[in-house]
């Protein structure tokens, strides 16, 4: 067991470039500092550069140049001294996060924070470590999807809370016109920047790539159901003109995002949730289940993305079938897509 005492004058050691992630550090040791009745003073930030006295505890915050994807972590604390690195800014958010989530303190839901109950001067640590790899692939991401309607009070709140949770990305829908637009000025979108979140594009967002305004005149290209072709939920996905369709769609609105996404660009196409397995019941399409029309339609998608960017992928709706259960698909996904799901709200 390890023992941090917040009694004493700690300074927190970090570049210019993590100074915002000092700060918050900073600010939630103040509150450790007030809950043990030392008063809420934060620890001092210097300049990494900054000659201190050898008496003097430290907490050192250094994050890795290079791949900013990079999202792992390190932590460890010895004698009045705390050191917490990331492979990237990204890396050491989730660091610091970590280590504060040793301290003790919890974010169960946006705008509610926990500390611990009891908080002495001399803080006890079950763990003097910690450590967390990069993922290997941007396909392991954590990733909150934030729904279209959701509000910018209620998405900033979000943004803190995924953070602090340890999430790395972002995902907005491909109808957001105006949040893109500002993604790609890098504008304001909603303190993502600050915790260096990625940014991905998608969610519940099949169903947009063939507009209802053609059911007027094209019936044939959407679902059938009782004999009858509806307008709402998803469409026909054997129908040639269908397929040519999304596909256009597809690259048009990839082509749009693509700017404002985070490099390498990741992409999803999921089902309109709650109806993932509504599909067509049409002659041609009742010889493939749900799983096989999804993967029939996300693939034209995903022809077209691999048009516009070799190194972007795409995500679709995994049914959680085993390969050789009843019901799994098999028809083969593209190689730039993989099996995804959704959180959060679409």
């Amino acid at each position: 067991m390890t023992h941090l005492d917040f009694s004493k004058n700690w300074i927190i050691l970090a570049e210019l470039s993590v100074w915002e992630a000092a700060a918050e550090l900073a600010l939630y040791i103040g509150l450790l500092r007030e809950k043990a009745g030392l008063g809420q003073e934060r620890p001092q930030i210097n300049d990494a550069e900054t000659a201190l006295p050898n008496s003097a505890p430290i907490i050192i915050l250094k994050a890795a140049a290079g791949d900013p994807a990079r999202n792992g972590f390190s932590w460890r604390v010895g004698i009045d001294r705390v050191e917490i690195s990331g492979d990237s800014l990204r890396g050491l958010w989730n660091g610091i996060f970590d280590f504060l989530a040793a301290l003790g303190i919890t974010w169960p839901a946006p705008e509610q924070e926990v500390l611990p109950q009891a908080v002495e001067a001399a803080f006890n640590l079950k763990e003097d470590k910690a450590f967390c790899p990069s993922v290997s692939s941007v396909r392991d991401r954590r990733r909150l999807f934030i729904g279209e309607k959701t509000g910018a009070k209620e998405r900033e709140k979000l943004v803190k809370w995924a953070a602090r949770n340890k999430y790395d990305a972002l995902v907005f829908s491909l109808r957001e016109k105006f949040f893109w637009a500002r993604a790609m000025r890098r504008g304001r979108i909603y303190g993502a920047d600050r915790y260096a979140l990625f940014l991905e594009a998608g969610g519940c967002d099949l169903s947009l790539l063939l507009p209802r305004w053609l059911f007027l005149l094209h019936r044939d290209m959407f679902r059938m159901e009782f004999g009858k072709r509806k307008m709402r939920l998803h469409f026909c996905p054997t129908n040639p003109e269908t397929i040519s369709r999304i596909r256009e769609r597809a690259g048009k609105l990839f082509t749009r995002v693509l700017p404002g996404v985070t490099v390498p660009g990741v992409f999803h196409l999921l089902p309109d949730q709650g109806h993932e397995k509504t599909w067509c019941a049409c002659p041609a399409c009742r010889a493939f289940n749900p799983a096989e029309q999804n993967i029939i339609a996300v693939n034209s998608a995903a022809d077209a993305l691999a048009d516009i960017d070799p190194r972007a992928l795409l995500s679709f709706f995994d049914f959680g079938i085993a390969p050789d259960e009843p019901g799994a698909s098999g028809i083969a996904p593209r190689k730039n897509m993989f099996p995804g799901g959704y959180n959060g709200t679409c």
